[in-house]
């Protein structure tokens, strides 16, 4: 079976723990963390062109708890397609009293009016949004940046998942990725020094890089504050010593290697999007490695799905965006696929494509030779 399921988007890595390295201490991560801990969230914040980071288990540790350094007149936006994990963290925010307004990144109008209203009443705005949207692109982070501007100490906080180690700076013909992995910081050009806004990330790196733990990022007062005040690294363990040295060699593989990998992965995502160009479709997804295709009807949906499996590709089955309620087809592609693997894939798509009339107008099919 040919896996177009996996968000390993650089390639799945074994890497066996060292003999003799220690699990966990037993003790909370308020009491101390190891060197791995530090150097990997350190990495992790240069390479995003932050100050300073800090390393937990995962996104949902830090969603539980960054809500909590708001400031009392403070007022959180969130955008209303965010990433669940930041949603249920507005849910805290909403138990510790602060107001949690949704907004539509496509109604950059409502959006100004909604933060000229809260400065109105001298609230300090914090805008959440994903850094990158698979099916819909990168997020507008200059205009939230320019909206934010005018008021004191607003913060843009991203969940930077997706794009951390996929996404880099200079993204050209050879490097249609970018370089250097840094995330949609780097990919939009921000530096977080030409603020204000303040700019702060919590980014997993189970995607780019494989391995399940997540960092918080930021201006190094700010990830201070989140050390003294959080929670979770009170009263949850903290990452282990296992994943804290994957993480390590995870990122040290990267520097190494990475943009070879990227520019790897970059022809795979044009190549994809080429062939089925070729065959009447039109794939959403961009130049980022989860490739969709909008279906006509449910039944549509899930008869392409089947049949994919049938044919030896396994796909994911996706809660539909371009058509509420009608599910998607979702390619994940990855660096370790071959030439081979992606044609294999789109010729199957072409054939199936020929023989239905599943797909949308969005998605056209041209007719059989």
């Amino acid at each position: 079976m040919l896996d177009f399921t996996s968000a390993l988007y650089l390639g799945p890595r074994v890497l066996p723990p060292p003999a003799g390295l220690v699990l966990t201490t037993g003790r909370p991560a308020a009491l101390g963390e190891d060197d791995r801990a530090r150097e990997v969230a350190q990495t992790v914040a240069r390479r995003q062109g932050l100050e300073a980071g800090l390393l937990a288990p995962s996104t949902l540790h830090l969603f539980w708890d960054v809500f909590g350094l708001m400031p009392p007149h403070g007022v959180l936006l969130l955008d209303r397609a965010l990433y669940p994990v930041g949603q249920w963290g507005g849910l805290r925010a909403r138990a510790l009293g602060r107001p949690v307004v949704q907004f539509r990144a496509d109604d950059q109008a409502g959006l100004a009016r909604v933060l000229h209203a809260y400065g109105q009443q001298g609230r300090t705005p914090w805008l959440v949004s994903d850094g990158w949207r698979p099916g819909r692109g990168a997020a507008p982070l200059a205009r939230y940046r320019d909206l934010l501007a005018p008021h004191p100490g607003a913060v843009l906080l991203l969940d930077d998942t997706q794009a951390f180690g996929v996404l880099g700076a200079r993204p050209g013909p050879g490097q249609l990725l970018g370089q250097g992995g840094g995330g949609s910081l780097s990919w939009a050009g921000l530096a977080a020094e030409a603020g204000p806004p303040e700019l702060l990330t919590i980014t997993s790196l189970a995607k780019g890089l494989g391995v399940p733990v997540a960092v918080l990022a930021g201006r190094a007062a700010r990830v201070a504050q989140f050390r003294r005040h959080s929670e979770t690294r009170v009263h949850t363990s903290p990452v282990s010593g296992w994943h804290a040295w994957a993480a390590q060699a995870a990122l040290r593989h990267d520097a190494r290697r990475g943009d070879a990998a990227r520019r790897h992965l970059g022809r795979r995502i044009a190549q994809f999007r080429r062939e089925l160009t070729r065959a009447g479709l039109r794939p959403r997804g961009g130049l980022f490695p989860v490739q969709k295709l909008v279906l006509a009807r449910t039944t549509a949906a899930l008869g392409l799905h089947q049949q994919l499996r049938q044919a030896g590709l396994a796909t994911v089955l996706l809660a539909g965006e371009a058509r509420p309620g009608v599910p998607e087809i979702a390619f994940c592609l990855r660096a370790d696929h071959s030439a081979a693997d992606i044609s294999r894939a789109t010729a199957a798509l072409a054939a199936l494509a020929r023989r239905s009339d599943w797909f949308t107008a969005s998605t056209p099919v041209s007719p059989s030779p």
